[in-house]
């Protein structure tokens, strides 16, 4: 065999968009991809790698769609483990768009694949998967059932980006149900985690949320150089979901100050990051901050429209608890 027809056979068109989406280079994954020919970009993992790229921009519905694509053809295949890593890929951006009960199917789909292929590190990836959807769904004690299950699978393969995430997941279901110094506990395993990783990413959600509970505990000088911290993180990484948690917490702390001016210039581009990204959750989120501000400084008008905007995004994810609860905080408002 000549040394030139060697090299045809041992070719991988894809290797360079791998090596960027595998590396975290996902615009530069992107990019690549959408130099190759059809036939190279149109195969199942072309189709993930591409999944994998655009759920990273930020671009969640032709993530799922082109995910879909991709476990179809690894399934036509009988590619059981393609199938499972797209699966998980489609369910993650069903997640994002808020179809929660496409993506509870979808990452119990990939949870039942990783099952049989023995794969730790799917396993984990979905437990952790599942554990949000369960917290959207203010299900508390299957929420840190399934952390817990991603945390020890992450710890064992030495997954630090993983487990970082797992804590910090964790941090915010137990700061979410009131238990703000074990919320703390975990966020700092968060932070080590992230650390540990160098992603850059997480770190700077892990800062925003031990940011936000050190605001509950009343220590509002380190959450400020906290949650500022976690605000350079998102930007320099161009992480938007990041910046948008970052703005958000920064502006409770505004709120806190007393600062209703400051708080709402730091909370609307977040809102806007939300809407642009189509993330419903962190819409949800965002709007019932921006109504308790407004109900703080007696704006009962735009509070009240603010806390039935929220309602309505958490209406979209399915998260009835989440919803009436803030058609609570709009009807408790004098009229």
């Amino acid at each position: 065999m000549s040394a030139t027809h060697r090299s045809s056979v041992f070719e991988d068109p894809l290797r360079e968009a791998r090596l960027a989406v595998l590396g975290g280079r996902f615009q530069q994954g992107w990019n690549a991809l959408r130099t190759l020919p059809a036939e190279v970009r149109g195969s199942p993992e072309g189709l993930l790698l591409g999944a994998m790229a655009t759920w990273r921009l930020g671009e969640f519905e032709r993530s799922r769609t082109v995910a879909i694509q991709a476990r179809d053809g690894f399934r036509s295949r009988g590619d059981t483990d393609g199938e499972m890593r797209a699966e998980n890929v489609a369910a993650a951006g069903a997640f994002a768009l808020g179809h929660l009960a496409e993506a509870e199917r979808g990452f119990n789909r990939a949870l039942s694949l990783a099952d049989d292929l023995a794969d730790d590190l799917m396993i984990a990836r979905c437990a952790n998967n599942l554990g949000n959807i369960a917290y959207y769904l203010a299900r508390t004690e299957t929420a840190l059932s399934f952390y817990r299950l991603a945390i020890a699978n992450f710890e064992k393969l030495a997954f630090w980006a993983g487990l970082a995430e797992g804590w910090l997941n964790s941090a915010i279901v137990l700061h979410d149900s009131g238990d703000f110094r074990t919320s703390r506990e975990a966020s700092e395993r968060a932070i080590a985690a992230a650390e540990r990783s160098g992603d850059g990413r997480i770190l700077g959600q892990a800062l925003a949320a031990r940011s936000e509970t050190d605001i509950a505990l009343g220590d509002l000088a380190l959450a400020t150089v906290l949650a500022e911290r976690a605000l350079t993180l998102a930007e320099t990484h161009d992480h938007v979901v990041g910046e948008a948690d970052a703005r958000r917490v920064l502006a409770v702390l505004a709120r806190h100050r007393a600062e209703p001016t400051l708080a709402l210039e730091l909370v609307t581009p977040a809102l806007k990051i939300a809407e642009r990204v189509r993330d419903p959750w962190r819409e949800a989120e965002i709007l019932e901050e921006i109504g308790t501000i407004h109900a703080t400084i007696g704006r009962t008008a735009d509070a009240i429209a603010a806390f039935n905007a929220a309602a309505r995004a958490f209406s979209v994810l399915g998260a009835e608890v989440r919803a009436s609860k803030m058609r609570e905080r709009s009807a408790a408002l004098p009229t």
